[in-house]
C-alpha cells in the first residue's frame, strides 16, 4: 500500500511594519556599500605608487613616515566607519530572524566583515617596521588582499542579501516592475477604450433599431 503524500503550502503575509523595516534595511546596506567602496578605493592612493616601484629604498620611505602613518590612520577610520554601519545593518535584519535564510545570510555577512577586519589589522601591523626591506611589496599584497575581501562583502550584500529582501520580503522583481508599469498604462488607456466601446455599442444599437423598425 502506498501512502498519499500531501503538500501543504503555507503563505505568510508580510506586515506593513516588516515592509518598512525591509526598505530601511536596504537603505542601510546601500549606504554600507558606499562606505566600503570608498574605503577600498582610498587604498589605491598608496597601492598605485608602491606597486609601480616595489624597490623603494628604506630611506625614502622613512623620510615620508609621517604622511604614511597619517594614511594608515585614515584607512583605519574608513573601515571603522564601515564596520559601525555594518553593525546597524545586522541589527536591522533582526526583525526577520525567524527566516532561516535571513539568518544564514546574516552570518555570512558577519563572517566576511570579521575576515575584512583581520586583513585590515594585518595591514596596520606592517607599519610597525617601516625599515623592512619588503615593506613596499608587503603593503601592496596586503592592500590587494583587503580589496579582494571588500569585493566578497559587496557580493554578499548586493547579490545575495539585497536580492533576497527584495524578492522574498518586499516581493519586488522584474515581473512586479513590469506589472506595475503595465497596470499604469492600462489605467491610462481605459477611459479611451471605454469611450470607443460605448461608441461602438451606440452604433450597434442604432443598427438594431433600424432593423426592428422595418
Amino acid at each position: 500500500m502506498y501512502k498519499k503524500a500531501y503538500i501543504t503550502q503555507l503563505t505568510y503575509e508580510v506586515s506593513d511594519a516588516e515592509k518598512q523595516q525591509a526598505e530601511k534595511t536596504i537603505l542601510y546596506f546601500n549606504h554600507v556599500l558606499k562606505l566600503l567602496n570608498l574605503a577600498s578605493e582610498h587604498l589605491n592612493i598608496m597601492k598605485t605608487p608602491f606597486k609601480g616601484n616595489l624597490n623603494i629604498d628604506v630611506e625614502s620611505i622613512f623620510k615620508v613616515r609621517a604622511a604614511i602613518r597619517r594614511f594608515r590612520d585614515q584607512v583605519v577610520d574608513n573601515f571603522n566607519d564601515f564596520k559601525s554601519l555594518a553593525f546597524k545593518c545586522v541589527n536591522s535584519m533582526q526583525m526577520f530572524s525567524s527566516d532561516d535564510q535571513v539568518v544564514k545570510l546574516t552570518k555570512s555577512f558577519v563572517t566576511s566583515v570579521d575576515e575584512l577586519e583581520i586583513k585590515v589589522n594585518k595591514f596596520v601591523d606592517l607599519f610597525s617596521d617601516l625599515e623592512d626591506k619588503d615593506f613596499s611589496k608587503n603593503i601592496v599584497e596586503s592592500i590587494e588582499d583587503i580589496q579582494k575581501e571588500c569585493e566578497d562583502v559587496d557580493e554578499i550584500v548586493d547579490i545575495r542579501i539585497k536580492s533576497y529582501i527584495k524578492n522574498n520580503i518586499l516581493a519586488k522583481n522584474w515581473v512586479n516592475t513590469v506589472s506595475d508599469k503595465l497596470q499604469i498604462e492600462i489605467e491610462k488607456k481605459t477611459p479611451l477604450m471605454l469611450d470607443l466601446l460605448n461608441k461602438r455599442q451606440d452604433q450597434l444599437n442604432d443598427v438594431v433599431k433600424e432593423r426592428t423598425s422595418m
